[in-house]
């Protein structure tokens, strides 16, 4: 059963009443989104050995982004961006331990508010209350196969799963979405499908990893790169092991890991063939997107939490045939901050009050180059804080207590070549440290990690 609203969220479901008139062209929204989907690890962006066909024909139908961001490359701080289009840490979440506000504009009670029938389907993970009744949430212990919990999140123990597909909460979470679009076909709703996989443990059935056995190589990572890792990674790097993985056991693990990307691009196919099937296409927005990358041993590296583009860089396309072109590649940098005003204007919802994000609809429609746009993230990991921007074919990283870095995506974008010190970029440098520095909460963190120390 769906989870019921919450009294704070029924509040702003009434203050939000009077955008129901405002939305009266009765354009659904199907919001789609994995977790943990690198870049490269998508068709549609160019590697051409990942098949994904599901989400390269919703790329083809409408506008794809090659530079938008996770505001924190880890789960809830993602998640809290979007669900309420501000950075993370100003609305109290800095990691996957925070909880999220609650006197903030949620998008869940805004478009409830709007008269749609809002529900989410799978994975929440996002540090509070949303405003979305939650249907196979990712605490339906459940849904879960038991033999689930013998796998680790190493990339060493990558494999093949020995539970069928019809088992993996995924599927689960895709049937309640067949059945939540047939059921409300005459409705005006929102319909959020969030996917667990690509996510680690690193375990996918035989028919997905067959296709990529013996297919990939491991990244070239050398000394230097190691080296010149900032120092959260290499303190992830200890952790986890991860200089302990030979080349076998890091490419069976990137096997798997395109495999449940295949996997889930499958259960994607499925709901975009439902739409189809009950003539919904036209007249609802889709989008689908992931709450960060997988560096997959980039740079010696696995999970999130980096700013590398295979971590902190997100897959974005957006489809709707009555205002999205067909087949557009936006490159401008945008943010999944940038998801709840952009819904709002298609669907004209009036925007709520205090939104950190800009609407993509001007990038989408050519009335705006994205010159003047930039991305920011940051991170709280393992103690330390970290900032990130990315502005034109710039990102610079500013990591507190440690090195900075300065990338040329355009002409480097390995990322293997820090151009931080070199004196033809100083006055770049000490701009683009100045914007991604503006607003940071590094004091209240702090603040936060010492009251938590003295009630340890």
């Amino acid at each position: 059963m769906p989870n019921s609203i919450s009294r704070r969220d029924f509040v702003q479901t009434l203050a939000a009443a009077p955008a129901l008139a405002a939305s009266a062209e009765g354009y659904n929204i199907l919001f789609l989104m994995s977790d943990e989907h690198s870049p490269h690890a998508a068709g549609w962006l160019g590697n051409k050995i990942v098949r994904t066909p599901a989400i390269d024909s919703l790329a083809r139908a409408g506008a794809a982004f090659s530079a938008s961001y996770c505001q924190n490359p880890v789960c809830v701080p993602s998640r809290a961006s979007f669900l309420t289009s501000r950075m993370a840490s100003n609305v109290g979440v800095f990691g996957n331990d925070g909880g999220l506000v609650n006197d903030v504009p949620k998008m869940g009670s805004v478009f409830r508010g709007a008269g749609y029938q809002v529900s989410w389907m799978g994975k929440t993970h996002w540090g509070g209350e949303s405003g979305f009744d939650v249907r196979h949430g990712s605490d339906d212990a459940a849904d879960r196969p038991d033999r689930r919990k013998q796998w680790t999140r190493q990339p060493e123990d990558a494999g093949v799963a020995d539970w069928p597909v019809s088992q993996e909460p995924d599927t689960i979470a895709k049937n309640h979405a067949l059945r939540f679009l047939e059921e409300n076909r005459g409705k005006r709703f929102f319909a959020g499908v969030s996917f667990r996989k690509p996510h680690f443990p690193f375990a996918v059935q035989e028919e997905f990893y067959k296709l990529y056995n013996g297919r990939l190589d491991a990244p070239r990572v050398t000394p230097r790169m190691i080296e010149e890792l900032p120092l959260v990674s290499k303190k992830e790097r200890e952790t986890y092991g991860f200089a302990k993985l030979n080349q076998a056991q890091i490419v069976k693990a990137r096997e798997v890991y395109f495999g449940m990307v295949t996997y889930m691009d499958s259960l994607v196919g499925e709901i975009l063939k439902k739409l189809d099937d009950l003539g919904l296409r036209e007249k609802t927005i889709i989008l689908y997107t992931s709450d960060h990358g997988e560096m997959a041993g980039e740079h010696g590296l696995w999970y999130k939490n980096s700013f590398y583009e295979a971590s902190a860089r997100i897959p974005m396309v957006w489809s709707f045939p009555r205002e999205i072109p067909r087949g557009k590649q936006i490159h401008a940098p945008v943010m999944n901050m940038d998801i709840f005003p952009t819904l709002c204007e298609l669907t004209g919802v009036p925007l709520p009050g205090g939104l950190e994000g800009r609407s993509l609809l001007p990038l989408i429609k050519g009335a705006e180059d994205g010159g003047k746009r930039y991305a920011l993230a940051e991170s709280f990991r393992g103690g330390y804080a970290s900032r990130m921007i990315r502005s034109g074919q710039w990102k610079y990283c500013y990591y507190h207590e440690d090195s900075e870095q300065l990338f040329d995506l355009r002409n480097n974008p390995e990322e293997n070549v820090n151009l931080v010190k070199r004196p033809e970029h100083r006055d770049l440098v000490a701009a683009l440290n100045k914007r991604a520095l503006e607003g940071w909460r590094l004091q209240q963190y702090r603040e936060r990690k010492k009251a938590r120390k003295k009630g340890a």
